[in-house]
């Protein structure tokens, strides 16, 4: 092998601290680290520590291909030296496993961890030892086994001597271990290691001070002392970064809604909630990823993770629409936070109805929607534009051949159709996708705002009501027109947003459109869904009647009625009853049988409209 000469490897050591502790913004260590690679040969000993540098850097700025690229280029010249270099392999899985935790690939993660281990307690130094047992420690935290945490970076700080942790790394120890005391309700044990970190601590360690500050407030408000907690928080707003979509502004905003919950007993999830629809309303997108990253955090610490991710999508979003530096780093978090559990990714898979655009097509699934025999749905977010979609998706892999070609072709003309409508009181369907395993995938909008669900739990008056059904009759209408029918129809699936001119105006989202036989049971939602649909007998637009028949009798009982007691909804001298012309529209559209239904939308929304009209 080629000597290089000490001042290179100096160098080389000085650019491991910079990059190991993120001292320099990473787009600018690209060219540093290039040109140091090429004072290496390729046999060179030095030469993996470099590319895995790289890969590490290049991870930050979410280039992740070339990453990727990077690590398996260092670990295939580690593995080629005469001995391995396994203290190097260690560092390298190191970096691999937070890699594939950043893009929610857990089980990878997982993997490349334990082969951290193996490698670095064969042939890794001691910083590599304690590099290695601050990352699980810290992943500790993040899967909220805080005992774990607070276990190791004890260790860290006191549990073995032979280590010589070195200063840095004691001090970040002693923060994740303040976290998990704090997180644990160890409350008085943490003002001991907050003084030992204010002793240490330098001017320019901005960020661990602030950290400190942060968790020395919520120790103090968890004992009781308000206002050395109101003084800790005051303390820590002057360590805030210039950036104002930097964590810490989320992780502050976070601290102080926390210290009112404990204080004046207001709820912290409601004020991070209330701050950010209050932003989202004023257009603030830097404020509104500050707002929804704290909403986020909090709703994790309760244990809300579908919510906590749902959060970091509209952050995301807001920070795709403003073009924000942050919204890679967003789009980071949400991945780790998801897990391969939620994860849906359709990059192998091939588009049906014409969108071959190049995009990365991963989904972050939030909650389910329901499933049927148009498939299962649920509330996702694209990764690629933080927006919030109905991801749906339908196992044809199953069925035989010839059936499960009629059903895709089925499935496919129904879809294609819905695609080329453009009515803006319809979902747009976005794409569909078909897998080799034969699971078929549709991807549909789902436009922010509340449901007709979220609406009528609300109390909004009958009469508001009405209006939004009859509006929500016309857009059935569009389907129907088009041979098309929704056959999932419910509250939960009209959203109701404003327009340019602050006026409702529903949209039908989650479209079923194409049931198959045999695949899930019948489509649509008890109790709205049509006897035919029960009976799995073949089912049309007339089941969308059914469906807002029994939307209209809803509002006034306050449940879908059952058939016995349908007709009270209606008498005349029952309190708030249902008008007679309404009862008489909802009797014609919730026939058992199909045939004797009413199927005039128009007439339905006159009858409504009518009826609204009445009133005033």
């Amino acid at each position: 092998m080629t000597a290089k000469p000490k001042d290179l490897i100096a160098v080389l050591e000085a650019m491991e601290d910079v990059v190991e502790r993120q001292l320099t913004a990473p787009d600018a260590l690209l060219s540093e680290l290039a040109t140091l690679l090429l004072g290496f040969p390729r046999d060179s000993v030095q030469r993996p520590r470099v590319h895995r540098m790289l890969g590490v850097v290049y991870s930050r700025l979410d280039r992740e291909a070339d990453a990727i690229k990077e690590l398996r280029e260092a670990r295939a010249l580690a593995a080629s030296l005469s001995p391995p270099n396994y203290g190097e392999l260690g560092n390298i899985a190191r970096a691999l496993s937070a890699l594939y935790a950043a893009r929610g690939e857990d089980r990878l993660a997982a993997g490349e961890l334990i082969a951290a281990w193996t490698f670095t307690s064969i042939g890794g130094s001691r910083d590599d030892v304690v590099k290695l047992i601050a990352d699980v420690g810290h992943g500790e935290l993040d899967a909220r086994r805080f005992e774990n945490g607070a276990l190791l970076f004890d260790f860290l700080l006191k549990g073995n001597d032979t280590l010589k942790v070195p200063e840095h790394a004691a001090q970040s120890a002693r923060i994740g271990l303040i976290q998990a005391l704090n997180a644990l309700g160890r409350h008085d044990e943490i003002r001991h290691h907050v003084k030992e970190t204010h002793a240490t601590l330098k001017e320019e360690h901005r960020r661990l001070r602030f950290l400190t500050q942060l968790e020395a407030a919520r120790a103090a408000a968890g004992l009781g002392r308000h206002d050395e907690a109101e003084g800790a928080l005051l303390v820590a707003e002057n360590f805030l970064p210039e950036d104002g979509t930097a964590p810490e502004h989320a992780a502050f905003v976070e601290a102080v809604t926390e210290f009112q919950e404990v204080r004046a007993g207001e709820s912290a999830i409601e004020s991070l909630e209330h701050l950010a629809a209050q932003y989202t309303e004023q257009n603030q997108p830097e404020r509104i990823v500050v707002a929804c990253r704290a909403l986020a955090s909090a709703q994790r610490k309760r244990g809300a993770t579908a919510n906590a991710l749902e959060a970091l999508g509209r952050a995301l979003h807001a920070a795709m629409r403003a073009k924000l530096d942050v919204a890679g780093e967003l789009r980071t978090e949400l991945l780790r936070r998801a897990g391969s559990e939620r994860l849906v990714d359709l990059a192998g898979t091939k588009s049906l109805i014409g969108q071959n655009e190049e995009r990365d097509r991963r989904f972050v699934k939030l909650k389910a929607l329901g499933r049927g025999s148009a498939g299962e749905s649920a509330l996702a977010v694209d990764v690629a534009s933080g927006d919030l979609v109905s991801l749906r998706t339908l196992d044809l892999g199953g069925l035989p051949p010839g059936h499960r070609e009629a059903a895709l072709s089925k499935q496919r003309r129904a879809y294609t159709t819905a695609a080329t409508l453009g009515d803006p009181r319809l979902a747009k369907v976005r794409d569909m996708r078909l897998a080799e395993d034969g699971m078929l995938y549709t991807v549909q909008s789902r436009p922010a705002g509340p449901t007709l669900r979220d609406l009528h739990a609300a109390g909004a008056d009958p009469l508001r009501m009405l209006d939004l059904l009859a509006l929500t009759a016309g857009a059935l209408g569009v389907l129907h027109a088009r041979e098309l029918a929704h056959r999932d129809l419910s509250p939960e699936h009209v959203v109701v947003p404003r327009d340019d001119q602050g006026r409702e105006r529903p949209i039908l989202v989650d479209l079923g459109l194409a049931p198959v036989a045999g695949v899930n049971g019948f489509s649509g939602t008890p109790p709205y869904v049509a006897p035919e649909q029960v009976a799995n007998e073949a089912s049309d637009a007339r089941a969308d009647i059914h469906a807002l028949g029994q939307m209209i009798a809803e509002i006034w009982g306050g449940r879908v009625p059952t058939r016995a007691n349908l007709g009270r909804l209606w008498k005349r001298d029952a309190e708030d009853g249902m008008p007679r012309a309404i009862g008489e529209l909802v009797r014609s559209m919730v026939a058992a049988d199909p045939e004797r239904r009413m199927t005039d939308l128009n007439e339905a929304a006159q009858v409504l409209r009518a009826q609204r009209e009445n009133a005033d």
